[in-house]
């Protein structure tokens, strides 16, 4: 059991020591938390065991297709990953009915989508591009996320993000397998796909502040915006050619993603707010790990000093402001970002004297705050 159900244990005990509540309605405050808690537990629980079974399907797919792949052309090849995926998805689908299948139907589902994504992008092993066959395949890509998004934005808040996600992709075959753009045209005009849904999302939103009508909306664009990071990287080193200069609009993407989320938190719509923006700020910490890190190092080719200014300066934010809203996941990404900071720097400045005293004299400070911010001598801890 978690601490912070243990906490809630605690509030209860004293209340009914210090008579703010009778024994009764304790009892009944105690099985609520409880039942409460475990309702978390077996949630997670779900997801954790519907990821091993998916991960478990994947092997043993793969085990078949090593089997099969050489016994049948590369037509048949095609159909049997097509079939497969439409297979899942519709079993995904089923599951979706009831609630106690939920994790397993959004795994499946996705699955069974990426398979479906798979068959379309291999089937060029089979038809040229332009031949009927490829703008068939291209047609079809293109229909299936256009087919199925309506189902899913009326029956789940979950599946259209992943629609949406796996939509650029089936886009991008069809661009491909139908037309006779180039690569560098296709990732563009991704590009100004992923603006204009990101566009349409906040005027979803902002005719729907309290998430009634479209309750799909919110994940949808947070998809859009971390889908951004994996496109900006794209077109800069695929077709910029921007080498390390690609980190300069991915950190820039990643402060407008930080701010969007902090927006969330304080500012946003009771209808726009959610539990798991904290958990969000925590990932986003963790990437700039490497982009600050590597934009310091690679992209100015600054020394350790800046690098370290900039993760561990970042990491230190980030933990006074969990610290202060209590979101434990972020305090631990920024810890993680802070001690990583100085462990490049020790390891780059590795044999000076310096290093080792800065180092010393910063772990007795950390010893120093973390004794000023616990409990008082004699508190319960």
């Amino acid at each position: 059991m978690s601490r912070d159900v243990h906490v809630v244990f605690e509030a209860i005990d004293r209340w009914a020591e210090g008579m703010l509540i009778d024994e009764g309605t304790a009892a009944k405050l105690r099985e609520d938390v409880t039942r409460h808690a475990s309702s978390g537990t077996r949630r997670l629980s779900q997801y954790l065991l519907a990821t091993s079974g998916g991960a478990v399907l994947l092997i043993a797919a793969g085990i078949f297709l090593d089997w099969a792949w050489p016994l049948i052309d590369e037509g048949g090849q095609a159909a049997l990953l097509g079939a497969a995926g439409v297979l899942v998805l519709i079993l995904g689908a089923r599951l979706e009915r009831g609630r106690r299948w939920l994790p397993a139907s959004y795994l499946m589902q996705t699955a069974g989508l990426g398979l479906l994504l798979g068959a379309f992008a291999y089937s060029g092993e089979v038809w040229l591009d332009g031949t009927p066959g490829s703008v068939v395949i291209g047609v079809l890509a293109l229909a299936t996320p256009i087919v199925l998004a309506p189902r899913a934005m009326r029956r789940s808040v979950v599946m259209p993000a992943v629609h949406l996600a796996m939509g650029f992709g089936f886009l991008a075959v069809f661009l491909d397998r139908v037309t006779s753009l180039s690569g560098n045209s296709i990732v563009w005009i991704l590009d100004g796909v992923l603006l204009a849904s990101i566009l349409v999302l906040i005027a979803v939103m902002l005719r729907d502040p309290d998430g009634e009508r479209h309750p799909w909306a919110l994940n949808a664009f947070v998809m859009s915006m971390l889908g951004g990071f994996f496109l900006i990287a794209w077109t800069g080193v695929g077709v910029l050619r921007l080498s390390n200069d690609v980190l300069y609009p991915l950190d820039l993407w990643l402060a407008l993603t930080v701010a969007l989320t902090l927006w969330g938190i304080h500012a946003a719509p009771a209808g726009l707010r959610r539990e798991w923006f904290g958990q969000l700020l925590a990932l986003l910490m963790l990437t700039w790990i490497p982009f600050g890190l590597l934009t310091a190092y690679e992209t100015i080719d600054g020394p350790a000093e800046l690098a370290l200014l900039l993760v561990a300066g970042v990491g230190g934010a980030g933990f006074v402001y969990g610290n202060r809203e209590e979101i434990r996941a972020l305090m631990a990404a920024s810890t993680l970002a802070f001690v990583t900071a100085l462990w490049v720097w020790a390891v780059d400045r590795g044999g000076a004297l310096g290093a080792v005293a800065a180092l010393v004299v910063t772990a007795a400070l950390l010893f120093w705050i973390s004794g000023r911010t616990g409990e008082p001598d004699g508190a319960q801890s």
